[in-house]
């Protein structure tokens, strides 16, 4: 009895410093993820740890882990009482919709619930897995460096300071070492101690542990001797988007700081947004006034002035809304937060689901970049997703050929700006480019299409920035002519105020790709790939209108060709070159929506394989790699499962013969395999000699007894059992 509570303090002071450990792998977690609930999370590990040491039976554990998943997922996600009519329609609901998206192979629609699920999932096989390398192994060194490793690429690459975590862990991890060290010292030498010896050799270890771990930390250290690799890492790693101006390598995605534009960057497929429509759009984020011949910045004209707009109420902005017949709604599922709305050209308002919860909701306008945040209680707030309103205009071609408006020059003047260092070339060019035409409307369709038809390449990759004495639009215009949708929109709108035309730069996204149908709607994902950059200029009569001079991307502008005019084919012309138009890929597409319905699931398998093949192959080789290495040491672990599977079947009468049989395959597995015309007697003296004993000869004399015999019942089954279960052991080994 004493030796039994003995062992079980000894495997919980085991439990307690993994549970300590294993808060070092959450607190980084939740921090980072900004999730909460922490203390629920450790409950659970606590719970698990529990039931482990007093070794309650699996089926009865595994209900009261489950049990509390269940809860833990109902109180967080759902607020109600998981026995409750709410309750169970609640965990009904996410069941079905999570295993459909599984079958689709939807990844983006798994619920929060059902992450957490399988999140819970791991923590309870991780402690199954610390169990096993405790009781049995007896050794957690792989856990401590796993740990280690884990923290300190936290650390070294988040906003997380693990410094003293790493200390905690190193401490505790050391300290349990010792303790297991001590308990394979004695199992080894098969000495029994009370818990007064045990601690009398663990102990001093433990403390002198805890004294060199507190001397090493304030001891004073000398200063790095390497230069830090981190940056060069970022920066390898698409991540130096700081470093750009000297020479590094940018992410693609949205970003505020645009003073100074220009540089190569990576490409990044992580999805922002999920986008409900009818139609593929672009989506506007904010615009800004001010070329400094590096970039762009925020002139600040209203001096920061904001309009604030409630809940599903009009949001007036500089831009025209089309007609109130043609309202539709497009649904945004956020999946990298923003604390900005996503505007679509034409939007009328904003409705969002989280105004019950969030009473003091509102929406702020700023007049001077048009960028909408979302505010709760004057502070800036994030939503998970809305719905917009939007009624996207119709520009007559008879209105923009026949202006009739006179634009006030002091009225526009901050869309006119540019520095005094602008090259005259730069002017001159823009009036080459216009030649005769006169409307504001022909000239800007003319810059539109100069990019397309003079030897411009996009490019995201070699890209220059320009010195400090040279232009960022001169370089691009007429030094490199490469360059991504910053070079030629910013250039656009530049060769227009040029012209006395007034023009803005505008930051968003670009309308994505569908990957689903349902009726007249289509959902587009949309990816830090699809960040982008477009102008706007302003029209007489019919205000401010988007245009697209970067090759390979479509304008998103409705234009009514109410005049015969050879412009339509024009413009059509121009767009099939590059991706066709909206509404003919919904006409072209309509026939295949029941296929496409029907085969999703493998057009799903089949894109996840396209997109993750070479981490595919990388899996293959190593599994490949690890079945070889499997194969050429089969000798060491394959009697030994052979011989657990042995052990399960109990040896009688009615089995001996064929457990005879399983003793000779495992001693083959071992390397004793008998010679050609050998006899079973000559083969068993071959083992016994080897093992030092004559239980071989025992078994096979039984086993040849039972064959010529025909007679099972002669044999001393109770001294044969002993035999072979020595055999198996000694096997094994």
């Amino acid at each position: 009895m004493k030796e039994k509570t003995f062992s079980l303090i000894e495997l919980a002071i085991y439990y307690i410093v993994i549970f300590f450990i294993l808060r070092e792998w959450l607190v980084p977690v939740m921090e980072l993820t900004n999730t909460g609930f922490l203390e629920l999370i450790m409950l659970f590990i606590a719970l698990c740890l529990v039931l482990s040491l007093f070794q309650i039976h699996f089926l009865i554990s595994g209900l009261i882990k489950f049990a509390y998943i269940i809860w833990f997922i109902v109180f967080v996600y759902g607020g109600v009482f998981v026995l409750s009519a709410e309750g169970i329609d609640f965990l009904f609901n996410d069941f079905q919709t999570n295993i459909a998206a599984v079958l689709r192979a939807d990844w983006l629609h798994i619920t929060n619930p059902f992450r957490t699920f399988l999140f819970f999932i791991l923590i309870w096989m991780l402690i199954y897995l610390i169990h096993h390398w405790i009781v049995v192994r007896m050794s957690v060194f792989y856990f401590l460096l796993l740990t280690v490793f884990f923290v300190g690429t936290l650390d070294t690459f988040t906003e997380y300071d693990g410094s003293f975590a790493i200390v905690r862990v190193m401490v505790l991890g050391l300290a349990l070492t010792v303790f297991l060290l001590v308990k394979r010292l004695l199992k080894q030498a098969n000495i029994t101690l009370d818990l007064k010896k045990y601690l009398k050799l663990a102990v001093p270890a433990i403390l002198l542990v805890f004294v060199m771990s507190s001397i090493a930390i304030y001891l004073p250290k000398f200063s790095p001797q390497w230069p830090d690799p981190v940056p060069f890492i970022k920066s390898a790693t698409g991540q130096g988007g700081a470093e750009v101006n000297g020479g590094g390598i940018s992410k693609v995605g949205y970003g505020e700081n645009d003073s100074r534009l220009g540089g190569s960057f990576v490409a990044d497929d992580t999805v922002v947004f999920l986008a409900e429509s009818e139609t593929k759009q672009y989506w506007r984020i904010e615009t800004k006034d001010r070329y400094t011949s590096k970039g762009w910045e925020d002139s600040g004209y209203f001096q920061g002035e904001l309009s604030v707009f409630e809940h599903q109420q009009i949001i007036e902005t500089s831009l025209p809304v089309g007609p109130e017949e043609d309202t539709k709604t497009a649904t945004v599922e956020v999946v990298n937060p923003y604390d900005f709305i996503i505007q679509p050209y034409g939007m009328k308002s904003v409705t969002s689901a989280m105004v019950s919860v969030l009473p003091n909701l509102e929406f702020m306008l700023s007049l001077d970049t048009e960028k909408i945040v979302t505010y709760v209680d004057r502070a800036p707030t994030e939503l998970p997703g809305y719905t917009l309103e939007y009624s996207k205009p119709v520009y007559l071609y008879s209105t923009l050929k026949n202006p009739t408006e006179e634009i006030d020059p002091v009225l526009f003047e901050r869309y006119l700006q540019l520095p005094d260092t602008l090259p005259t070339r730069v002017r001159d060019l823009a009036a080459e480019i216009v030649g005769i035409r006169e409307t504001p409307y022909d000239k800007a369709r003319a810059i539109e299409m100069y990019f397309k038809q003079n030897g411009f390449r996009y490019e995201t990759d070699n890209v220059a920035i320009p010195s400090e004495e040279q232009d960022y639009v001169d370089q691009f215009l007429f030094d490199t002519k490469i360059g991504y949708c910053d070079n030629f929109s910013t250039s656009m709108v530049v060769l227009l105020r040029s012209l006395g035309i007034p023009a803005r730069w505008v930051k968003g996204f670009a309308g994505g790709d569908v990957i689903d149908n349902h009726g007249s709607s289509s959902t587009y994902q949309i990816t830090n790939n699809d960040a982008h950059s477009w102008v706007e200029a302003y029209i007489p009569n019919v205000g401010w209108m988007n245009f697209e001079p970067t090759i390979g991307f479509n304008n998103s502008r409705s234009i009514e060709y109410d005049l015969s005019t050879d412009d339509y084919e024009e413009e059509v012309l121009t767009v099939e070159e590059e991706t066709e138009p909206d509404e003919k890929i919904e006409k072209e597409t309509e026939p295949k929506k029941t296929a496409a319905e029907e085969s999703q699931f493998f057009e799903n398998i089949a894109k996840f394989f396209e997109q993750n093949k070479y981490i595919l192959i990388g899996i293959l080789l190593l599994a490949l790699v690890g079945a070889f290495i499997l194969y050429k040491i089969r000798r060491k672990w394959l009697p030994k499962v052979y011989g657990k599977l042995y052990r399960r079947k109990e040896l009688n009468e009615s089995r001996f013969e064929a457990s005879f049989l399983q003793l000779l395959k495992l001693l083959e597995m071992k390397g004793f395999k008998r010679k050609e015309g050998q006899t079973l007697q000559a083969f068993a003296k071959e083992v016994d000699s080897y093992f030092e004993n004559g239980h071989m000869s025992l078994l096979t004399a039984a086993y040849e007894q039972t064959i010529y015999s025909k007679d099972a019942s002669a044999v001393n089954v109770l001294q044969m059992r002993e035999s072979w279960e020595y055999l198996i052991n000694q096997i094994t080994s």
